[in-house]
């Protein structure tokens, strides 16, 4: 019988004690047996006093009381004995006694000692590739890290138990002789605050504002955050900007310096004025909320191809403009180009009275409540983009088991559809893909049949280790692929179909 199983056997006898004594129930008193035993165990860093553990009796049975156990490692308490606390199997077992929440930090954070856990991201390697030297960065593939994968060497284990079942020397003596452990372990005992936790993360969340003008905003965000969100953009851009300026020396007559807007596209050239475009997003369990840098790089990309085309469209040099999102997740960057088409068109129905440009904005998107989710952000956005399930014929084993198991649901079949044939061929002027390198190298001949002669690709979710993979992929198809931009270790591969 292994050590984990008599673990696991010790806790449940522990548990099956615990229960049947009255630690784990309510109690409106402390006895003296109980507090003298608290006094025992004061090799805690944080002593309890009786007037602690008195006042959290009394508190409501709703209250959050926190115990956090602190500096866990291999060997626990620091023992020299071969007793291990793995960070994981000890986080479930306080789930076991009572806890509704458990959380496990880096107990080196923010600190020299402190090591990145899945090394995201890397300009030198990949986070999946193995590393058998120990002294590389690479936790997650280390096993003896003191609680095993993707845990740090050092953590600080925090659990919340209501009020009612928080008994600190009952927890503690579990601790101790389910994990074998010789000492007490350090712990901290504090109350979780009385917060409106929705409210408070809600106003820590502010509008996302890219370099590219487009404000993303959430349904708790009123016009003035937004506003306020902009003008500390603009504030900081003024500030860059007058830095230029007044660092080699201006001379100037009178007593005005007027600064031009210089704002510029993803490539670093100089364009038209934009104006801010809002998207209003709930992403709910769809990925895609517009902070992570591959986002930003996609609707840079986006941005800059939708404007450039309508350039065209002025010059009579094309007459439509047809645009797929492959992978589109909450639908932003579908919603981001569909937000620029609809501006263009309403300047362009200002200034000429009328317009006669076609656009066609689709999603693909093998998970069915992604679909639902960036369908329902189109129409908050008032925007024309539908989302499909891609074409069956163009699904790998595991994406077709994914969409055939979502479409047994009643739901899926009454308000999903796989993408009508007129859509699904090389029709598009513009693809755009966030996913991730892998996948994206093996839907080349998939996104490349969607593209026409001409049509432009903008691929993300690449870190800049993978790049070379991707560009290989894609050159079979695609001319002058190449990666077109870079933000924080992951990049922006272009290119122009063949």
């Amino acid at each position: 019988m292994g050590k984990s199983t008599i673990t696991w056997l010790l806790s449940a006898a522990v548990l099956a004690a615990a229960r049947l004594s009255s630690a784990f129930t309510i109690q409106k008193k402390v006895s003296k047996t109980r507090r003298n035993h608290v006094n025992e165990l004061n090799t805690i860093s944080k002593e309890i006093s009786e007037t602690d553990l008195s006042n959290h009796q009394e508190d409501e049975p709703w209250v959050l009381r926190q115990i956090t156990f602190l500096d866990l490692t291999a060997s626990g308490s620091g023992s020299e004995e071969d007793s291990e606390l793995d960070a994981r199997n000890f986080s479930e077992f306080l789930m076991e006694i009572g806890a509704c929440s458990v959380s496990i930090t880096d107990a080196d954070a923010n600190t020299s000692a402190e090591e990145a856990l899945f090394h995201e991201p890397s300009l030198t390697a990949c986070p999946n590739d193995f590393v058998e030297d120990s002294s590389n960065d690479f936790a997650m593939i280390l096993n003896d890290y003191a609680a095993g994968r993707n845990v740090w060497k050092k953590c600080h284990v925090s659990a919340h138990f209501p009020s009612s079942l928080f008994d600190v020397p009952s927890i503690v003596d579990a601790v101790r002789h389910t994990f074998q452990i010789p000492t007490t372990p350090r712990f901290e005992v504090d109350t979780v605050p009385d917060l409106d936790w929705i409210k408070h993360v809600q106003e820590s969340w502010t509008p996302i504002v890219t370099d590219s003008k487009f404000v993303l905003r959430f349904p708790w965000h009123d016009d003035a955050l937004v506003m306020k969100a902009c003008q500390e953009v603009e504030r900081k851009k003024m500030t860059k900007n007058m830095a230029k300026i007044f660092s080699s020396g201006v001379k100037r007559e009178g007593a005005v310096v007027h600064f031009e807007d210089d704002d510029e596209d993803s490539n670093g050239t100089e364009s038209l004025q934009r104006e801010y475009v809002q998207i209003r997003l709930e992403g709910g369990i769809a990925f895609g909320t517009g902070e992570h840098p591959t986002t930003r790089l996609c609707l840079g990309w986006i941005r800059d191809k939708v404007e450039m085309h309508f350039q065209m469209i002025q010059e009579k040099e094309a007459k439509s403009l047809n645009i797929v999102d492959y992978g589109s997740g909450s639908g932003v960057l579908g919603i981001a180009a569909a937000s620029v088409i609809r501006h263009h068109i309403g300047k362009s129905k200002r200034n000429q009275g009328s317009s006669d440009v076609s656009a066609t904005v689709i999603g693909l998107e093998i998970d069915a409540d992604a679909i639902h989710i960036a369908n329902d952000n189109s129409q908050k956005n008032d925007v024309e983009m539908k989302n499909y399930l891609p074409d069956v014929e163009s699904l790998d084993d595991e994406a077709l088991s994914v969409v055939l198991r979502a479409m047994q649901r009643k739901r899926n079949k009454e308000t999903i559809q796989f993408i009508p044939s007129e859509l699904n061929g090389a029709i598009y002027d513009l693809c755009v893909a966030n996913i991730l390198a892998g996948p994206l190298v093996k839907l080349a001949p998939t996104i490349s049949n969607l593209v026409k002669s001409g049509g432009l690709i903008g691929l993300s979710g690449i870190l800049s280790s993978q790049a070379d993979m991707v560009v290989k992929a894609y050159e079979e198809y695609f001319e002058d692929v190449k990666v077109a931009a870079e933000d924080g270790g992951w990049v922006l591969v272009t290119g122009k179909r063949r």
